[in-house]
């Protein structure tokens, strides 16, 4: 069977199998980082999936994500492009610099309003998902609201005001948590 009638087959099974692990790959830094993440995903899933054309068909979906990642690490690499042409890439797809690494990093541009965005932060956070001494300053490096930047004071605020009940829509957050929650049992 080809790769992607095994990718097509499965495909309900690898989004399962994903979503924990895309989380992992977003929340890192730098691509070697994702790569090295990507590569322990592919050994988990050759140990614990054990049908074999399932673990075959995810693990080939790992290869085509780490590819990714290998193209852009040869992308940043300096002798490859000129600074001018990486500045302007970052202008037009609104990057900013990681203070830790100086690589380039991709906003991404959360649609719903901040306080759903801390309230999801925070259900991460409590759920394991997310260890950072420094939360709202990487929320600041990571995202954008609706392409407005955030400032991790504004963020810590809106933390201290969430309602008890938490944020419109505070249930569909959740619930697309519960469900990756479950997937790693």
């Amino acid at each position: 069977m080809s790769f992607q009638n095994q990718q097509h087959r499965y495909k309900r099974r690898i989004d399962k199998l994903w979503a924990p692990v895309s989380i992992e790959v977003m929340l890192q830094e730098g691509p070697e980082k994702k790569i090295s993440i990507l590569k322990k995903a592919q050994q988990q899933a050759a140990k614990e999936i054990l049908h074999l054309e399932e673990a075959s068909a995810f693990i080939e979906f790992l290869e085509s994500e780490i590819k990714k990642h290998q193209d852009e690490l040869n992308n940043n690499d300096p002798s490859s492009t000129s600074q001018s042409v990486q500045t302007n890439e970052m202008l037009n797809t609104r990057e900013s610099k990681s203070h830790t690494t100086g690589e380039p990093v991709e906003k991404i541009n959360w649609q719903g309003t901040e306080t759903q965005l801390v309230f999801l932060m925070e259900l991460l956070t409590q759920e394991g998902f997310l260890k950072s001494s420094r939360q709202w300053k990487m929320v600041e490096e990571h995202f954008l609201v609706k392409w407005k930047s955030l400032k991790p004071k504004q963020l810590s605020q809106t933390f201290q005001n969430l309602p008890v009940k938490g944020p419109r829509k505070a249930q569909i957050l959740e619930s697309i948590l519960s469900q990756v929650s479950s997937l790693e049992d």
